[in-house]
């Protein structure tokens, strides 16, 4: 009885104590259950492309009470699709604090990565922090082609798309503030030089050369793989703008005759190039002859002609080629019972001295000289003749200097021509009333 009655009495004294400590200070043993999964260490890093950060991910593991657990599994995965990335580990248990941490090592795309930590719960949605870290482009390491090649557009006209380059580090990541020059062979790139912007790319407008045909760019950039890239364009013939006379004017024949040479136009457009498939008409102005044919057309070379019957009478007849909306150019010949030919015994024309190979933009030497013969081949003296070069080749070349030149003594003397491209041409000779005469070949050299 006594120790029930002592036993009881340690019970109240413990109830007392109790009491008088009050019901909100009773302090309870935790669940032992994880309840959330704070992020300590890691957010927010910035790093290089398939390199490890510079601090670990950390998350602490907490129970109900904010109190650290230990021995949870803590699963960390990559949120982002990046080649090169992982996590070392890829889950790890919480230590006696309830941290557990991974090291995370980039992937190689530039921009955003994220990496998720979870912790599952039996019966309950699992918990997880997510860390995130900007991954920066490397050096610039690589010159690439963007957009705009292969275009076409008429000679000395802006091409519709700028051409385009990227810039990239070795891992294809744009980069950033890199200059870019840009050059043209043929026509004009505007600006010279652009800087890529935070997408990697640079760009510059290509307004082409006069030359028809193939014609090219180039963007560079320093060292970089890649550079030079080279761009193509196609320049087209423009629109046709002048109509001029080859040969055939001042002939002479006998009334109701044709004349022993054809009447050749050429037609060009703005930027001297030859215009093809455009009809010619030739119209008898006086005299009554008439044209075979009527109407022809411009070859690659942009030449047309026709041969011309003189009227029934004596005295000077007069014929127009027309090529509609652009103009109309005028022959004449005299129909005479004296005899045809070409005036004063001219007959043909030859290279008296052929031109030499030379350097692009050079003068070519020794002067090219051209004589005008009679039937028998002697040199024609008397009389003087205006003689026309022109150049003719696939390169796309232009013929500088004084291409119209008379002659002194039947020979005409061509000493300032230079020829702006390289490649292989030929020389042209022409005296209206004569047929022309293409001299040797030659090269002009880069």
């Amino acid at each position: 009885m006594n120790r029930l009655s002592g036993l009881l009495g340690s019970f109240g004294v413990a109830l007392a104590v109790l009491a008088g400590c009050g019901g909100n200070d009773l302090v309870l043993p935790g669940s032992g259950t994880a309840a959330d999964l704070e992020l300590v260490n890691g957010d927010n890093q910035t790093g290089s492309p398939r390199s490890p950060l510079a601090q670990p991910l950390q998350v602490k593991v907490v129970d109900d009470r904010g109190d650290p657990l230990s021995g949870h599994t803590v699963a960390f995965a990559l949120d982002t699709d990046a080649p090169g990335a992982r996590l070392d580990p890829e889950s790890a248990r919480s230590s006696r604090g309830g941290i557990a941490q991974s090291q995370w090592t980039l992937g190689a795309s530039s921009g955003t990565q994220r990496v998720v930590a979870r912790v599952a719960r039996e019966g309950s949605e699992p918990l997880e922090v997510q860390f995130s870290a900007v991954v920066a482009a490397g050096a610039a390491s690589k010159l690439v082609r963007g957009a705009g090649d292969d275009q076409s557009a008429e000679v000395g006209h802006r091409l519709a798309d700028p051409l385009v380059v990227r810039v990239t580090d070795a891992f294809d990541n744009p980069v950033a503030g890199v200059s870019v020059d840009w050059a043209a062979a043929d026509g004009d790139v505007d600006p010279a030089s652009s800087v890529t912007g935070s997408d990697g790319r640079a760009q510059t407008s290509w307004t082409l050369g006069a030359a028809t045909g193939s014609q090219s760019a180039t963007a560079s950039s320093g060292d970089l793989d890649g550079s030079p890239i080279h761009f193509t364009a196609t320049g087209n013939v423009g629109g046709a703008d002048e109509l001029d006379r080859v040969s055939g004017n001042d002939q002479r024949a006998r009334p109701g005759t044709a004349l022993e040479n054809p009447l050749v136009v050429e037609l060009l457009d703005g930027a001297g190039n030859a215009v093809p498939n455009r009809a010619v008409t030739w119209v008898v102005a006086t005299g009554g002859g008439s044209a075979d044919p009527v109407t022809s057309t411009t070859d690659a070379e942009g030449r047309a002609s026709t041969e011309w019957t003189l009227g029934p009478d004596e005295g000077r007849n007069t014929l127009n080629a027309v090529v509609s909306g652009v103009g109309v150019v005028a022959f004449s010949a005299m129909a005479t019972n004296s005899g045809g030919g070409g005036s004063t015994g001219a007959s043909r024309l030859a290279f008296r001295e052929q031109p030499s190979d030379a350097e692009q933009d050079e003068r070519i030497g020794p002067p090219v000289q051209v004589v005008v013969l009679d039937e028998d081949g002697e040199r024609v003296t008397q009389g003087g003749f205006k003689v026309k070069l022109e150049l003719t080749g696939s390169d796309n070349g232009k013929l500088k200097g004084h291409r119209d030149e008379d002659t002194r003594d039947g020979v005409a003397t061509f000493d300032d021509l230079k020829v702006d491209r390289e490649g292989e041409y030929r020389l042209r000779a022409s005296v209206d009333g004569l047929p022309s005469v293409d001299s040797d070949a030659f090269e002009i050299h880069d």
